[in-house]
């Protein structure tokens, strides 16, 4: 199965300034989202979301409400001709050092049993270090955006352990540049 991992916030919807996603009207797609992932839909490629939601472990928005907001998520990319998969979300905060909070891969890895993935043939695509680096410790070939806080994290990327394979100015470029690719060589780096 071919299959691509995407972040939601800040590579699906817009990150809200110091805040989280609490309800339905709070979310806001970024443009051109709905038709990345119906080109990739429509490439046969399978569309994972996994998304770190500490919110839920501070108490600040419930699991319900997360849930909810996947759900509507979901729906208006349908209704635009994509399809996601599954969701997955850690509800876990940082401090409670869990495996499936990115920057661990633990996500990914559920992902790939319940599901038969080989991730070494799978991209992700996320907005922050933390993505690429839990893509990168599950073998995945990782894709940074700019949107979110993709050009914020660039700026310390001299900081970084792991680089992506790939940096793309939002998820449509990463979708034209994954479809591009010559995959008999799915790691060679290209920076866009």
């Amino acid at each position: 199965m071919k299959t691509i991992f995407l972040d939601r916030d800040g590579v699906i919807n817009e990150n809200l300034n110091n805040d989280y996603v609490k309800r339905w009207d709070e979310f806001r797609f970024l443009p051109k989202a709905k038709e990345a992932i119906k080109i990739l839909t429509d490439a046969d490629w399978s569309i994972i979301i996994i998304s770190n939601q500490a919110g839920i472990g501070r108490g600040i928005v419930s699991a319900q409400a997360v849930e909810e907001i996947n759900t509507r998520m979901i729906d208006e990319i349908e209704r635009c001709g994509g399809k996601v998969k599954a969701v997955y979300y850690c509800p876990h905060r940082p401090d409670e050092n869990c495996e499936c909070r990115k920057p661990k891969p633990g996500m990914l890895l559920r992902a790939a049993r319940e599901f038969g993935i080989e991730l070494s043939k799978s991209y992700l695509i996320g907005d922050s270090i933390t993505d690429i680096q839990a893509g990168a410790q599950a073998g995945c070939t990782t894709v940074l955006v700019k949107t979110g806080w993709g050009k914020e994290h660039l700026e310390k990327r001299g900081e970084w352990s792991v680089n992506p394979n790939y940096i793309a100015s939002d998820l449509c470029e990463a979708a034209e540049l994954l479809l591009s690719l010559d995959y008999s060589d799915p790691k060679r780096e290209l920076y866009v």
